[in-house]
């Protein structure tokens, strides 16, 4: 009896010491979740990633807005010219550009030691760059956000990938309010108060189309929208429009995303004759952590509040554009802005490093 009885003793020792060594295997693997990007694509990913690639700027916004900059070592040049994004996250600085125009660099984002990317899908849709994202064997979500709607998908799918949903969530909620908010102040004024609006965006001659995330929340502040459903002249993937035809369309209100190029319309001798120019309508939209109401911007909602206020004050005299700021970056980005900082994001002017050529010369 006390034969069986060792030889029970050394079996169970032997069962408790495999899963002791099966539990070892398991803390060391990594954890995943998986995640349904914007295209539809199940992935499977690290729970907790702790060196990210954004090869699309929305995403790096979004990666910094919910809290993981200081994870995010490589992205694109674009997000890196926004100097308060700099500012809220002191560590953008050290990552490296690997896609500025064009393709991406494959060799340094395998050799960066990165465990998750976010791509934008115009990427994805290029044989060439999906081959090269399958190739190297890291996970990756592709984004999309041509759209509203499909833009605050994109925070979503970003936060559930980051464990941020709640924060997701709230930001959605938040562009929700924005929307319904000015859609009703503005649903009884007449067609016939509206203003006709230009948009320029990028540069002095490109501009939106139908379909485009800018005509979109443009639209939504009730103007005529003077470039869509008109022929632009399409220059890979951008629209632009002729001097000539900005003349004939001659409209109220000029709106510019880029810095320097509504002070260059204002200035310059071939955009006199505009009546926006001639009343002093052209307007620079603000600058944050990204262009307000650019496709990759992250904050859509203010550029909607903004353009509503600006053209319609006496609907919107209890709103406080440099209260709702303040409120918004402590919010989603936990960054106290300076009443110094306030007025350069408004005024769009040394807060973003310029690119070149963004005139129509």
């Amino acid at each position: 009896m006390k034969k069986y009885t060792k030889i029970l003793i050394v079996m169970m020792m032997v069962v408790l010491l495999s899963m002791l060594c099966s539990c070892g295997v398991q803390t060391g693997a990594v954890k995943t979740v998986t995640v349904t990007d914007c295209i539809g694509r199940s992935v499977a990913i690290p729970k907790q990633p702790q060196a990210i690639a954004t090869l699309d700027p929305f995403a790096g916004l979004a990666v910094i807005m919910f809290g993981c900059g200081d994870k995010m070592i490589a992205t694109v040049g674009g997000v890196q010219r926004d100097q308060l994004l700099q500012r809220i996250c002191p560590s953008l600085a050290n990552a490296s550009v690997v896609k500025e125009e064009g393709s991406f660099n494959a060799e340094t984002v395998l050799a960066m030691g990165i465990d998750l990317m976010f791509v934008k899908s115009d990427m994805y849709r290029s044989n060439t760059e999906r081959e090269k994202l399958d190739s190297l064997g890291i996970p990756y979500l592709v984004i999309d956000y041509n759209s509203i709607e499909s833009q605050r998908s994109a925070f979503a799918v970003i936060g559930e990938a980051l464990g941020r949903s709640e924060k997701a969530e709230k930001m959605e909620d938040y562009y929700e309010g924005v929307m319904e908010k000015v859609s009703q102040r503005l649903s009884e004024i007449p067609q016939k108060d509206r203003p006709s609006l230009y948009h320029s965006c990028n540069e002095a001659l490109r501009t939106d189309t139908e379909d485009s995330l800018g005509a979109e929340w443009v639209g939504l502040t009730g103007v005529k929208n003077v470039s869509l459903g008109e022929d632009l002249i399409f220059d890979e993937k951008n629209y632009y429009t002729t001097l000539e035809q900005i003349f004939v369309w001659d409209p109220d209100v000029i709106i510019c995303n880029e810095s320097g190029v509504a002070d260059y319309m204002i200035k310059s001798k071939k955009w006199q004759g505009l009546r926006a120019v001639r009343e002093g309508r052209v307007y620079q939209v603000p600058i944050g952590a990204s262009r307000w109401g650019h496709d990759n911007s992250s904050e859509t909602p203010l550029a909607i509040l903004w353009l509503a206020k600006t053209l319609y004050s006496d609907r919107f005299e209890d709103v406080d554009l440099k209260s709702e700021m303040t409120w918004f970056y402590s919010t989603f980005f936990a960054y106290d802005l300076t009443e110094e900082e306030v007025d350069k994001i408004l005024s769009g002017k040394g807060i973003r490093s310029p690119r070149v050529n963004v005139l129509e010369e």
